[in-house]
């Protein structure tokens, strides 16, 4: 029985009728546990039943999710959509699964329940069909538990990127004391103090009631957990034995599979579900009524009788192994504590959720089999901590124990006498110290690597050091020396190369041609970003966005870098790439301040730069273009974000970095008038050696030198950039360039320069708009003294 909830029963009715009409609607349907989220759903199935199909999918409470968990139940549950996605990874599953929706004749209702438990990919799901529902006769309702979603869980971000026309939001409240009274055969005291202790929750109520009618008297017990052990209680022993083993299977419950092992299972099974403790989802299986009831029944257990009922579904679960998920058999082996199955099982399960995309939940799997390394030969030993050490560092942070982890492997190998396992740890450790800004320590590992590969004459492995010191030559912008490095690992490679050779290499020969002014490289990249792609290697394809995204927005292609970003945020975002993610949002940042969107690119940086245990390498972008953002706002911190940044700048020992700060202090220069602070920072700049330059970094930096009547570096013949007819003094023709490209700051202080008041005003407003102030004050003065009398200028007044 509904109480309450007919409001909230006729939306869900009426937005199935909409989506009759070919535009999907999405649900979201929130409220703590117990509220009646699943009731008002079933009873929603229930009405709806004659006009359209609903399919469930569930979340499961897992120690680790089982990777895109609710997206398999609900294919094997879609009629004709053929049975081999199971080979399909993440996106490619979703592209399928959106043109089967598309397609559909009569209007179908997938159901998501517990998304507060789902896996990142499920979350990537539900972001990917929400934004293109509009296209598909669909009816999407996700529930979760609104009181388990803390400030940063990944569901509120998923809520926000969903299209807002599509989005009905539905928060279930809890019952008034009114409709409590209604549902209780007791006193008005009786039912007031029912509704006070459960704070009216309708699971809370009902357990209690279902309490009550057990020992027909009435009686209130402190929580929930308290009524499910006193509803329990009442049972007969070897039911409730039934149950409590029950109790330690999170996922929805196979009768066939999971019951056979029990005493008297069928009989206790129809018993449970006469008695509502269990309830039959539209698949067949079964499971406890809510969530909490299954939490609250294991609880009766003392860790060691928890750790012997693992151990026995374990036992059985190992007779057929090939009829479970490798996320159950590590479920039941880490509460059995049993160290060889957890050793056998965490690789497996976190091989297959790493080919999902699911590289978060695959290093918390090799975590947990780390537990028990000691029991591990040295072998497997080594494995888990290099593939760990992998895995955690692409989808968490690279940290002192992801370093700490590639070294173990390495001690291992060594002692082992496995030389080519030696160096390729020696590689992966190069990278490591790269991550963390230490290029010293980072070009030692890979000598070393290299050095190693070269006595052994390892073909494949060498090629791989070769590719991988080619792109330490990209990014300390000796583009020339890395085409050749990476040219070479391709020859030096088995014939054909392996992908990982050819993605690996192809992305640095794109990237350095494009920085040498060849637009042929784009093609480089995207043979790279295809194979990467096809073969699931996931930091490579993360490697081709974040390129590509910091080459479009060094050349103010900004429509190119707008729409790469939000290729490559999204692709990081769905395969738990955590440590590009933050990365390629520096580069938005840097996005936004070309385009004039000053604060947004300031807020951007500062929720980078507030995630703790990030590298100094993942921030530092995001750090450079907060300074340079402050700069250009007024704000007083601007010259203290600086100085930190090119203080990070120079411990990488990369120019990349460098150079973008130093023209950050040249502008600073330039807003203050300083002439010792941009003779100091032209000095700076003048050490670099001119090819570590980019065509348009060495446009930029002669613009900005001139900006301050200080002599031009030395420019090559080279392709046209935006910044040449400024530097001949035409600024209209300047900012005209920079406006073609969306490059809208550059393009407003290009037309400030000019002479004419109108087109200064419009250039001021503009830049107010921008939030600008600092650079506004400044252009008013030089237009003063070109001869333009400030009254003529028009300029919007602050608050």
């Amino acid at each position: 029985m509904l109480v309450e909830r007919e409001e909230q029963l006729s939306m869900l009715l009426s937005c199935s009728e909409v989506a009759r009409g070919g535009s999907g609607r999405i649900i979201a349907l929130g409220g703590e546990a117990g509220i009646g989220k699943s009731s008002l759903l079933q009873e929603f199935t229930r009405r709806s039943a004659d006009q359209n199909s609903c399919i469930w999918g569930m979340c499961d409470a897992l120690f680790t999710p089982r990777p895109l968990g609710p997206i398999h139940d609900i294919v094997q549950l879609l009629p004709d959509f053929g049975r081999d996605w199971k080979d399909d990874a993440g996106t490619k599953l979703f592209s399928r699964l959106l043109a089967y929706f598309s397609e559909l004749e009569e209007p179908l209702t997938l159901i998501i329940e517990d998304v507060h438990w789902a896996d990142i990919g499920t979350l990537d799901f539900i972001r990917f069909l929400g934004r293109r529902i509009s296209l598909c006769p669909l009816l999407m309702v996700i529930s979760f538990r609104d009181d388990e979603l803390g400030r940063d869980h990944p569901l509120n971000r998923v809520l926000g990127d969903l299209p807002s026309n599509q989005l009905e939001r539905m928060e279930l409240q809890p019952l008034s004391l009114n409709a409590v009274q209604n549902m209780v055969s007791a006193t008005q005291s009786e039912a007031k103090s029912l509704w006070r202790v459960t704070g009216g929750n309708p699971f809370f109520v009902s357990e209690i009631l279902a309490n009550k009618a057990q020992k027909k008297k009435m009686e209130v017990p402190e929580s929930v957990q308290d009524a499910v052990h006193s509803r329990l209680s009442r049972l007969e022993s070897s039911h409730r034995a039934f149950l409590i083993s029950l109790s330690i299977i999170p996922v929805p419950i196979d009768p066939e599979l999971h019951c056979h092992w029990m005493p008297e299972a069928d009989h206790w099974l129809d018993q449970s579900v006469l008695q509502g403790i269990l309830v039959e989802t539209v698949d067949g299986k079964l499971r406890f009524r809510h969530e909490l009831a299954r939490l609250a029944t294991s609880k009766r257990c003392s860790s060691i009788e928890l750790r012997a009922l693992h151990k026995q579904r374990l036992d059985i679960m190992l007779e057929e192994t090939d009829k479970y998920s490798f996320a159950e058999l590590m479920h039941h082996s880490k509460g059995a504590t049993d160290a060889a199955s957890v050793l056998r099982f965490a690789p497996l399960a976190a091989e297959n959720a790493a080919r999902l995309g699911a590289h978060r939940e695959a290093a918390d799997y090799l975590e947990t089999a780390l537990q028990y390394v000691d029991e591990a030969s040295t072998e497997n030993a080594a494995e888990l901590y290099e593939s760990w050490a992998y895995e955690s560092g692409i989808s968490n942070q690279v940290n002192d124990r992801v370093i700490e982890a590639r070294r173990h492997a390495l001690t291992l190998w060594r002692a082992l006498k496995r030389p080519e396992k030696v160096a390729e740890n020696l590689r992966f450790l190069s990278r490591l110290h790269w991550y963390h800004g230490e290029a010293a320590q980072a070009g030692r590992y890979l000598d070393e690597s290299i050095n190693l590969l070269e006595e052994l004459g390892n073909q494949e492995k060498l090629a791989l050091a070769y590719t991988m010191r080619s792109q330490m030559l990209m990014l300390n912008s000796q583009m020339t020396d890395a085409i050749k490095w990476a040219q070479r690992a391709i020859a030096e490679a088995a014939d054909p190369a392996s992908p990982e050779i050819n993605v690996h290499a192809l992305n640095n020969i794109g990237t350095a041609k494009l920085f040498l002014g060849r637009e042929d490289g784009v093609a480089d990249l995207q043979e790279s970003l295809r194979l990467a792609l096809r073969h699931n290697m996931h930091e490579d394809a993360a490697r081709v966005f974040t390129n590509l995204s910091e080459y479009s927005v060094d050349i103010r292609k900004l429509d190119l870098a707008e729409e790469t970003l939000e290729q490559g945020i999204t692709f990081d975002t769905e395969h738990d790439l955590d440590s590009w993610l933050y990365y390629l949002l520096g580069r938005k940042a840097q996005l936004r301040l070309e385009q004039g969107r000053l604060k947004e690119a300031a807020e951007i940086c500062s929720a980078v730069i507030d995630i703790e245990g990030q590298t100094l390498l993942m921030k530092l972008p995001a750090r450079i273009m907060l300074g340079r953002a402050q700069l250009r706002m007024g704000e007083a911190e601007a010259a203290k974000t600086l100085d930190a940044a090119r203080a990070d700048a120079l411990a990488t020992g990369e120019v990349q970095y460098q150079i973008p700060v130093l023209f950050g202090l040249l502008e600073k220069a330039w807003l203050s008038g300083s002439q010792a602070a941009a003779v100091d920072t032209l000095k700076t700049l003048e050490k670099i050696e001119p090819h570590l330059f980019s065509l348009w970094s060495r446009a930029e930096h002669a613009f900005w030198a001139n900006l301050l009547d200080a002599p031009l570096p030395e420019q090559k013949e080279s392709m046209p950039t935006a910044f040449d007819p400024a530097l001949a003094g035409d600024m209209q023709k300047a900012g005209d360039a920079f406006a073609a490209r969306g490059a809208a700051y550059l393009a407003n202080i290009c037309y400030a320069m000019i002479g004419e008041a109108d087109v200064v005003s419009r250039a001021l407003a503009a830049l107010h708009g921008q939030g600008a102030n600092a650079v506004i004050s400044h252009l008013m003065q030089l237009a003063e003294a070109r001869g333009v009398k400030r009254k003529e200028l028009k300029v919007p007044r602050g608050p």
